[in-house]
């Protein structure tokens, strides 16, 4: 990973956030910029290809492709990213720390 950061561009990313209060600040991408997990290729994929079908259709009250995305993605799951526990970190990080 720090092979594609370091060929990056732009390895940082300007964030805005609007609550509790606005604030802006900087920050590196996340890990899943460059390696997205599966369940994040899966829902990229399902947005390109209802996306594609709504392409051409006229404007109501979303933009097409927005009105259809969010009728048939809406409570659909892609999976989740399994986690390690966080003991089993610790316990790899104390037994063979990094140098």
């Amino acid at each position: 990973m720090l092979e594609e950061y370091l060929r990056d561009p732009r390895p940082i990313q300007l964030v805005f956030r609007r609550r509790p209060r606005p604030v802006a600040y900087l920050r590196a991408k996340p890990y899943t910029a460059y390696r997205p997990t599966e369940a994040q290729l899966r829902a990229r994929l399902a947005f390109g290809e209802v996306a594609r079908r709504a392409r051409g259709r006229r404007l109501v009250r979303l933009p097409p492709a927005a009105e259809e995305v969010a009728r048939e993605l809406s409570g659909r799951s892609f999976g989740g990213t399994p986690r390690e526990p966080k003991w089993l970190s610790v316990l790899r990080g104390w037994v063979s720390p990094e140098a």
